[in-house]
């Protein structure tokens, strides 16, 4: 009989996490790509927060961005299906064709294992997609600089005009017929389903040579599609969508490329500039609008909430100390190297509540565990947006002042984002 620890190893031999994962969940991607994406089965999230990193081994994992959940193919199943951990294992030899039950049923036999028969390859049928990284180094290649088609999509989003210099834009390019998918390896990318589009340059600033210097790093793109008058983002509903599907529509943004700690720079970077960092392009120039930034501030904008402020430094077992925020040194909140100049963040006040993981059984979230004062009891309670908007704005100021900048956040309106409270000031 082999032991746990070598049925654990067979399983990994024989299947990869993102196939696994990919029974219960829709990942982006195809089945040789590194890192997939989809969404969280464990919280009900409508966005793609759910991420597998090494996707195409038995090692991966998978993390998600909004509930903080985070394990591997066992974990995953044990928490999605409720069982424990030898029935999680009983089922994922059935999945690899160790043996031949799996579930309660599994557990309760006992050990039946089989030769594995090797199944003749089928032809493919289709052609691989094209991967993220060179679909965005073709839709750069093939973009232009056009600071009047740019400049008309952020003034349709309320952005005044005053905001929209040619330093600002410098890191942005149009394209009139940018492919809204992926398209197969060797095909014209022309003929993808397309849409006018906004893309911006995402760069890592890095410290670089000997002696170091400041390098702002390409990593990716981000490519905003616009509806056919280029002032707003594009609302199109995907042709293959069924005619009842919860969220028939093209997505309205993509990033494609390594672009996790990477940023769009608005305005020329200078090692003493005040910057003004937030989430997304458009909370970047409205805050600067609304605080009022002088011409030579620099935006810069993060792309996500994970970046922006980094992670949180939690008790054993995901317990949010409330009382007592922290930042995670292994996951420092967005920080440009050497830069010395005063800081603002920009924290929109529109964050959705963390309801914690979701119990299949009873279809009931179970809250997130919570210390609110020094010497409280562990509770479990949802996390509010205005709480989750206060963590991030302590983790920023704390990530920034450790850097030695001066640093402050200030939050839009209750319930808005920064390009929300602009466009309600012009009404």
């Amino acid at each position: 009989m082999p032991t746990v620890d070598e049925r654990k190893a067979e399983v990994r031999r024989q299947l990869t996490i993102g196939a696994v994962i990919e029974r219960f969940v829709k990942l982006t991607g195809s089945a040789t790509s590194d890192r997939r994406r989809g969404k969280c089965e464990f919280h009900g999230s409508s966005s793609l927060s759910f991420s597998v990193k090494r996707a195409n081994s038995g090692e991966g994992f998978g993390h998600c961005f909004g509930c903080g959940w985070h394990g591997d193919m066992f974990t995953f199943l044990m928490e999605l299906k409720g069982w424990p951990f030898m029935e999680a294992l009983a089922e994922l030899e059935r999945m690899a064709g160790i043996c031949e039950t799996g579930g309660d049923d599994r557990a309760a036999r006992g050990t039946r294992t089989r030769q594995k028969v090797e199944q003749p390859k089928r032809p493919r049928r289709q052609r691989e997609p094209i991967e993220p990284i060179d679909m965005g180094r073709w839709i750069w290649k093939h973009a232009v600089r056009d600071d009047r088609a740019v400049r008309r999509y952020f003034m349709g989003r309320g952005v005044p005009q005053s905001e929209l210099g040619a330093e600002r834009l410098a890191q942005f390019r149009y394209i009139s017929n940018c492919p809204c998918v992926s398209w197969p390896q060797g095909t014209d990318p022309r003929k993808a389903l397309h849409a006018p589009a906004v893309i911006a340059l995402v760069r890592v600033p890095t410290m670089m040579g000997d002696p170091p210097a400041l390098e702002w790093v390409p990593v990716g793109v981000h490519v905003t599609y616009l509806n056919p008058e280029g002032t707003d983002t594009m609302r199109r509903r995907a042709p293959w969508a069924p005619a009842d599907a919860p969220d028939p529509w093209l997505p309205k943004r993509r990033m494609l490329g390594p672009v996790g700690r990477g940023c769009v720079l608005l305005g020329e970077y200078r090692q003493d500039a005040r910057l003004w960092i937030g989430e997304g392009n458009e909370t970047v120039l409205s805050g600067m609008a609304i605080g009022k930034a002088d011409g030579g501030d620099v935006g810069v904008a993060t792309l996500s909430l994970d970046n922006l402020q980094g992670g949180i430094a939690k008790w054993r077992g995901g317990v949010w100390p409330l009382f007592a925020i922290k930042p995670d040194p292994e996951r420092p909140c967005f920080l440009v190297p050497g830069h010395r100049g005063p800081v603002v963040g920009l924290v929109d006040a529109d964050m959705s509540p963390l309801k914690g993981q979701l119990n299949r059984r009873t279809g009931m979230r179970a809250g997130e565990a919570v210390v609110e004062h020094r010497g409280g009891p562990i509770v479990r309670r949802e996390i509010t947006g205005a709480e989750r908007a206060d963590v991030c704005a302590q983790l920023f100021v704390k990530g920034w002042r450790a850097a030695g900048c001066p640093a402050e956040a200030v939050r839009a309106p209750i319930g808005l984002d920064f390009n929300d409270a602009i466009q309600e000031d012009a009404r």
